[in-house]
């Protein structure tokens, strides 16, 4: 039976990239030391849910934006007795009130230390530029407040080994917002695969990309195809296989500016396993997923939330919750399965979820670290192939 952390994948909060050699091919696990276990349960219990009718998980939101507007289309259509949003924080105090007047939000800050201080806040979602996520992880830890933080968690794996450390001794809950595997469809994957409908899956292929307009792929902010979408098929193939991978591939593509708008990848694992990721910021994609097993196959559309799963020629359908108004980013209702799977681990006294844990934002950083060195040749147009070896 699979877990999400034996002792191999615990000792991932505490390797650095050059010892990750040293795990390859070992099961993806959850289990932290008992101390630190029931640590963590007490001051949780102690800080949030030692009340019994304070089980409603107040929402700080760090900072407005896009995201953040999906964020409160998607916490609506849960029970407003166990989560509503108590505060919001943008630079633009207009924007702030704007967002605040559309959701009823009581307190509007304009820096995110004053929202760190709220008192009326327990958790805090963190969406803004990439750059700044580790910070304000560790500024809201500070203050004794839960995270859900937008991909990635980190810039690093060794920032993510630190926050990671923060957070458990802190006992406060810390998530990476892989909201994909909190879906009914992904559950319903994980548990086909584990009744061996598909047999032992032996091949992986997932496509994700779009045709973006020039200047949007080749500005400065723009990180590249591996930074920006490759944790959304990193996640699925670590979902299916649940150990770490022996090697990766890479090939890709970079403009003029040496950023990467087109790349493939392949994850290897033991018993010559593999996963194949193709990322396109030059074309659109079918953004579908097909996995192969020795009994049979599925197939997922949309596969960072999907609503039909194809198994083995058999349709299975699932309905995402309908909502009041539309999102701005396609499906990001599902972020509401997110949110209660967040709250269900706080009221448990957890600090990480066993759907997407700290071992595994710690893997998926190096690994893409890992693609994202193999890629960063100088020119407009390479496409080489290396291999960086974990065993």
């Amino acid at each position: 039976m699979w877990g999400l952390l034996n002792e191999c994948g615990h000792r991932l909060y505490q390797l650095g990239r050059q010892k990750l050699q040293n795990l390859a091919g070992r099961c993806i696990h959850h289990m932290r030391p008992d101390a630190l276990r029931r640590q963590s349960t007490r001051q949780s219990e102690s800080k949030w849910n030692s009340d019994e009718s304070q089980r409603k998980l107040r929402w700080g939101i760090a900072p407005v934006n896009l995201l953040a507007e999906d964020f409160a289309t998607a916490i609506r259509v849960l029970p407003p007795d166990s989560h509503c949003i108590t505060a919001c924080m943008d630079a633009y105090r207009s924007q702030a009130l704007t967002f605040a007047n559309r959701y009823q939000v009581p307190n509007v800050f304009t820096s995110f230390e004053d929202l760190a201080r709220c008192p009326d806040v327990d958790a805090v979602y963190i969406s803004p530029l990439n750059c700044m996520h580790c910070e304000l992880c560790h500024l809201m830890l500070n203050h004794d407040k839960h995270v859900l933080c937008e991909q990635p968690l980190c810039m690093d794996e060794q920032q993510v080994v630190q926050l990671v450390g923060k957070a458990k001794a802190r006992g406060l809950f810390l998530m990476e917002g892989v909201w994909s595997r909190c879906l009914p469809a992904y559950q319903c994957l994980r548990s086909e695969i584990m009744k061996q409908k598909l047999g032992t899956v032996y091949d992986v292929k997932c496509q994700l990309g779009w045709r973006l307009p020039i200047a949007q792929s080749s500005r400065a902010t723009y990180a590249g195809v591996t930074k920006n979408w490759a944790a959304d098929c990193i996640q699925l193939a670590l979902w299916i296989y649940r150990e770490v991978p022996m090697f990766v591939k890479a090939a890709g593509k970079l403009n003029d500016g040496g950023v990467d708008v087109a790349a493939e990848i392949e994850l290897w694992f033991k018993n010559n396993r593999c996963a194949i990721l193709e990322l396109s910021a030059e074309k659109n994609l079918e953004n579908m997923a097909s996995i192969r097993g020795t009994k049979g196959s599925v197939t997922m559309n949309c596969f960072w939330c999907p609503t039909l799963l194809l198994f083995n020629n058999k349709k299975i359908k699932f309905k995402l919750p309908s909502t009041d108004r539309p999102t701005y980013f396609d499906s990001r209702v599902g972020m509401c399965y997110e949110m209660e799977e967040m709250r269900q681990c706080i009221l448990k006294g957890r600090t990480e979820s066993k759907l997407f844990n700290h071992g595994e934002s710690q893997l998926m950083i190096n690994l893409i670290g890992q693609v994202t060195d193999m890629l960063a040749v100088k020119g407009q147009h390479i496409n080489v192939q290396s291999v960086a070896a974990v065993q």
